[in-house]
C-alpha cells in the first residue's frame, strides 16, 4: 500500500484501445486519451521516483470507506482513498487501465485522467449454493475472483441443505460422513465437503481481496441431509436419506432443548471459521406437520404462549438469534422471518420480492434485497435458454443491470445480492454461463447504478463477455 510498485508488476497487459474501459463504471470519470504517462517498468526502481506515489489520508468525505480518486498527469500516478479498502479498489481499477493501454509487458502507458469512484451501496452481495451440487474449493475461489473483478464484497455460501452438508464439524462427523453425500436416481453417488483447513484457506483468499464470506447454515427448515446423520434431531425421530430430489422437504429440526444444543455447538465452530460479523441462518420455506404432529412442540407452545406455528418459528430463530448475539454475530435470514414476529436485530434478505424487505425496514430491522425475478441467477437469461423449472422466469442481463435494491430511499437497505441456485447447476461450464455476463450488469448496479445500458452493452462486446 506504500507505492504502487507492486500494483504495475502485477498488472496484465492488453492491446491499446480508444475507450477506457472499467468495471464496474466509475461513478465520475474524465480522460484523454491523446495524452499518455509512459515509461519502462525499470523507472519505478529508482529512489524519489515520481512514479509511484500513492497517498492514504482523508480527502473527501464523499468518498467513504471504499472510494477512492484516482490521477494520471505528466507528473505520475496519484491513488487517494480514505483507507486501505479505498486504496484496494483504487489498485483494482489501475490494473484494468494497464491491461488496456500497455502495448508491451515492459512498457505501462495509461491515459491522461481523473477517476473519482465509490459504491452507491455498503453491500454488495453474490451467493453459492454448493449443496444442491457440490462445487471444488478451487471453483469457489474462482467465483470470488469474479467477484473481486466487480467490485462485490460479500460472499454468501451456502453451505447446509437437505441434498448435502458440506461443511466440516469435528463435533458431529457424521454431518460430513453420511450429511455430505447422496445416493442418485441412476445409483450413482454425488456428495463431498469442505475441511475446515478448506474453508481457512477459502476465508483468508477472500479476505486478502476485501471480500467477506457470510457462511448459511439452514434451519429450521431445508435440514434433511442433518437429520439424516442424527435422526433424533426431528420431531419424528425417523431414519431417512439424503434426498436426491428437490424442494421443500417435511423433515425439518424439531425445536427442543437438544436440537438448540446442536445447533449452537454447530455455530461455535462456524463462528470460529468465519470472521463474518454475520451469519445467515436461513428461514425460509418451512413445513410445519411434523411440529403439527409433536407433543413436544405443542408443550412448547403453551410454556411460551405461542399462538400458532408461525410463531413457533418465530422463538426458533428468536433463539438462534439471541445466541449468535452473545458470539458478537448478527444473523441474516430469509423473507419468511418476517413472519410471526422479528427479532430487532436479525437482517431480513428478502428473495421472493420486495414485500417482505420493506415490512422489515418499516420496523427498523436492516434489509438486504434479492428479488427472485431479477436477481436469480439460476433462471435462464434469454428465451433460447430452457426453462429447468416450472417457477423460473427471464431474468435477463438488462434487468440485473438496472436492478435498484432501493427504490423507496429507506435507510436500512444495506445493497442487493443476487443468488445462484444449483439445483439445475451441475457442472461448471453451466455455472460459468449462468454467472456471466450478470455478474458484471449486478456488480455496476450496485457500484454505480445501472445510468446507461447501451454503453454497458458495448463494454461487455468489448470484452466478449455476452453469451451468444
Amino acid at each position: 500500500m506504500k507505492h504502487i510498485l507492486s500494483i504495475l508488476l502485477l498488472a496484465a497487459v492488453g492491446m491499446a484501445q480508444a475507450q477506457l474501459i472499467i468495471t464496474p463504471q466509475p461513478q465520475q470519470v474524465t480522460v484523454d486519451t491523446t495524452k499518455f504517462f509512459s515509461y519502462n517498468r525499470e523507472q519505478i526502481t529508482m529512489k524519489n521516483s515520481p512514479y509511484n506515489f500513492v497517498t492514504l489520508g482523508t480527502f473527501d468525505k464523499q468518498l467513504g470507506k471504499e472510494g477512492y480518486r484516482l490521477e494520471v498527469k505528466e507528473s505520475g500516478i496519484l491513488l487517494v482513498a480514505n483507507s486501505n479498502i479505498g486504496l484496494y479498489y483504487g489498485q483494482q481499477t489501475i490494473r484494468q487501465i494497464i491491461a488496456q493501454f500497455s502495448p508491451k509487458p515492459e512498457i505501462v502507458k495509461l491515459p491522461y485522467l481523473t477517476i473519482v469512484d465509490y459504491p452507491q451501496y455498503a453491500y454488495r452481495g453474490l451467493h453459492l449454493d454448493v449443496c444442491r451440487h457440490f462445487y471444488s474449493k478451487e471453483v469457489v475461489m474462482q467465483y470470488i475472483d469474479e467477484m473481486l473483478r466487480n467490485k462485490l464484497n460479500y460472499f454468501h455460501w451456502h453451505l447446509t441443505d437437505d441434498q448435502g452438508w458440506r461443511i466440516e464439524i469435528k463435533r458431529y462427523p457424521k454431518l460430513t460422513e453420511v450429511g455430505a453425500w447422496r445416493t442418485e436416481a441412476d445409483g450413482s453417488k454425488h456428495g463431498g465437503y469442505y475441511t475446515q483447513d478448506d474453508i481457512r484457506e477459502i476465508v483468508n483468499y477472500a479476505r486478502e481481496r476485501n471480500i467477506t464470506i457470510i457462511p448459511e447454515i439452514e434451519m429450521p427448515g431445508h435440514s434433511s441431509a442433518a437429520v439424516a446423520a442424527y435422526p433424533w434431531l426431528s420431531c419424528s425421530g425417523d431414519e431417512i436419506e439424503v434426498p436426491n430430489t428437490y424442494g421443500i422437504k417435511k423433515d425439518i429440526f424439531c425445536p427442543t432443548d437438544s436440537t438448540f444444543q446442536f445447533l449452537k455447538n454447530v455455530l461455535d465452530e462456524v463462528c470460529e471459521l468465519f470472521p463474518s460479523p454475520y451469519i445467515h441462518i436461513g428461514g425460509d420455506e418451512v413445513p410445519k406437520a411434523q411440529w403439527k404432529q409433536s407433543s413436544a412442540v405443542r408443550a412448547l407452545k403453551q410454556k411460551e404462549n405461542l399462538k400458532n406455528y408461525e410463531q413457533v418459528q418465530h422463538y426458533f430463530m428468536k433463539t438462534m438469534d439471541s445466541y449468535l448475539s452473545t458470539k458478537g454475530k448478527r444473523s441474516i435470514g430469509w423473507g419468511e422471518v418476517t413472519r410471526g414476529g422479528l427479532s430487532e436485530q436479525m437482517i431480513v434478505m428478502s428473495w421472493r420480492g420486495r414485500y417482505a424487505g420493506n415490512k422489515a425496514a418499516n420496523k427498523g430491522n436492516s434489509v438486504i434485497m434479492a428479488p427472485r425475478f431479477t436477481c436469480y441467477f439460476d433462471y435462464p437469461q434469454s428465451s433460447k435458454d430452457k426453462k429447468q423449472a416450472w417457477w423460473m422466469t427471464y431474468v435477463p442481463l438488462e434487468k440485473v443491470y438496472k436492478f435498484n435494491p432501493n427504490k423507496k430511499n429507506k435507510p436500512q437497505i444495506l445493497g442487493g445480492q443476487a443468488n445462484l441456485w444449483t439445483e439445475y447447476i451441475s457442472n461448471e461450464a453451466q455455472l460459468w454461463y449462468q454467472l456471466k455476463p450478470r455478474v458484471y450488469a449486478l456488480g455496476e448496479a450496485l457500484w454505480s447504478g445501472g445510468k446507461d445500458y447501451d454503453a454497458f452493452v458495448k463494454k461487455m462486446e468489448k470484452l466478449q463477455l455476452l453469451n451468444k
